[in-house]
């Protein structure tokens, strides 16, 4: 398989990390580390706040998305917070999560607010077992307010066609 072609990056989402939401995520993930609780087993730990778990960036636009947070369009708007796009979606077949990748620049802590950026592959065609498959990336990267890098996410969709 080539390497992939990416479009253009989407408009930026902002985040802010909440405590609540942090706790939660490690408890529906089985991670019963006292860290995720406490900010004082946080610090105790060594970390400057209650760190986010693994995998966390990859749900937290949808618990700290707020609409005062997002940078305001030309139109003086915030920006939209959907930053799927819709390509394909009419399309019969099967979407299937292939696998994820996270690069962690630094550790997510609560209070952070983050910026995330999605760009999307053009659809790689593969010969799989089950006949023809298409292969889409999303690449998220997800920035401090200064633009430094903390969390870069790559997901592997793969669609198989109907027929």
């Amino acid at each position: 398989m080539s390497e992939p072609v990416f479009g253009a990056w989407g408009p930026p989402t902002r985040v802010r990390i909440d405590h609540g939401p942090v706790w939660v995520f490690a408890r529906a993930v089985k991670d019963d580390n006292p860290i995720y609780a406490s900010e004082v087993a946080a610090r105790e730990a060594g970390f400057t706040a209650v760190p986010s778990p693994p995998t966390f960036t990859f749900v937290m636009s949808h618990a700290g998305a707020y609409p005062d947070l997002q940078p305001a369009d030309e139109s003086g708007r915030g920006a939209s917070t959907a930053s799927i796009p819709a390509d394909g979606s009419a399309r019969t077949g099967l979407y299937l999560h292939g696998e994820q990748h996270f690069t962690y620049h630094r550790q997510p802590v609560v209070g952070d607010v983050l910026e995330g950026r999605m760009r999307v592959s053009e659809p790689m065609t593969k010969d799989g077992s089950r006949g023809p498959m298409e292969i889409t990336l999303l690449e998220t990267r997800w920035t401090d307010l200064r633009g430094e890098p903390v969390v870069t996410e790559r997901i592997v969709s793969i669609f198989l066609p109907d027929g």
